[in-house]
């Protein structure tokens, strides 16, 4: 049985608790939650999303595995502190959806004190839904986990790492850290961007126009989902990652404009509708 420290409780570690947790398992797995909100950490136990509960991290000390599902800002300090907690040969690994700036915060610690091994892995899944009430045992099913890094470690701790994520339900996908961010940027950061900015327009011409929401259907739903998403949790991920994000909103806010300047011709548009759709 492998001791899983999950610190954060919230969707993504919460579900992790729960999906480790499964019966089909056969109790692989001893889940050591922490979290700073007593609330939280009781809500995981009658969830039963953890075998125990800390608001310490010292309750970090003896497990095998410690996961980081805390935003992206704050893993590198709680990496630091476990460095001086936990034993020389437990594995950390986080869920954080930026990676390279986490890898130079760890290597530029490394250069100057003695820590433990790292793999950076990051779960393509979760819901605009936060907390321990939206964690789910079958987020991860079917859903790709990147892992873009091992910093001083074994092969042997990546592995056990990818068979965690693994044993969730989720594939795993090995990928340097640059290309990540690159990648996501656009795939999941420009779209929260979007949906974010979308959501304030629709505050505002509400105020004016309160019938709107007579008016909203599927398509308005489906764009505005994610701006119900946490703030603590995306604001970080922005700047980590703004010169990524950068670069992909320029590209949108270029076809925007060429969009508009040719929004009164019915063929340009035309045109460039079935354009987009090649």
């Amino acid at each position: 049985m492998l001791n899983i420290c999950v610190i954060g409780l919230g969707q993504i570690g919460g579900s992790l608790g729960l999906a480790l947790k499964d019966k089909s398992l056969k109790n692989c797995y001893y889940i050591i939650g922490i979290d700073r909100k007593q609330a939280t950490l009781n809500t995981a136990l009658k969830l039963k999303a953890a075998d125990e509960v800390s608001l310490s991290l010292h309750s970090a000390k003896n497990a095998d595995i410690v996961v980081i599902c805390t935003p992206v800002d704050t893993i590198v300090p709680l990496y630091k502190q476990l460095s001086n907690i936990v034993n020389k040969n437990t594995i950390v690994t986080d869920a954080g959806s930026v990676k390279y700036f986490i890898e130079k915060g760890i290597k530029d610690f490394l250069k100057k004190s003695n820590g433990i091994s790292f793999v950076g892995s990051h779960p393509m899944a979760g819901r605009e839904k936060n907390g321990i009430f939206s964690a789910d045992a079958n987020i991860f099913k079917n859903a790709n986990v990147i892992i873009t890094c091992s910093i001083k470690q074994s092969l042997k701790s990546e592995t056990l790492v990818a068979q965690m994520w693994k044993d969730a339900g989720a594939n795993i996908v090995k990928m340097p850290a640059k290309k990540h961010d690159e990648l996501v940027a656009f795939t999941s950061h420009l779209p929260h961007v979007i949906a974010f900015l979308l959501n304030k327009i629709y505050k505002k011409t509400k105020k004016r126009n309160p019938q709107i929401d007579m008016l909203t259907a599927g398509s308005f739903k489906s764009m505005t989902r994610v701006a119900a998403s946490s703030a603590d949790m995306w604001a970080p991920i922005f700047t980590a990652n703004s010169q990524n994000i950068e670069k992909y909103l320029d590209k949108f806010i270029k076809e925007l404009s060429a969009f508009k300047q040719n929004l009164k011709n019915k063929q340009k548009v035309k045109k460039k509708i079935l354009k987009m759709q090649e």
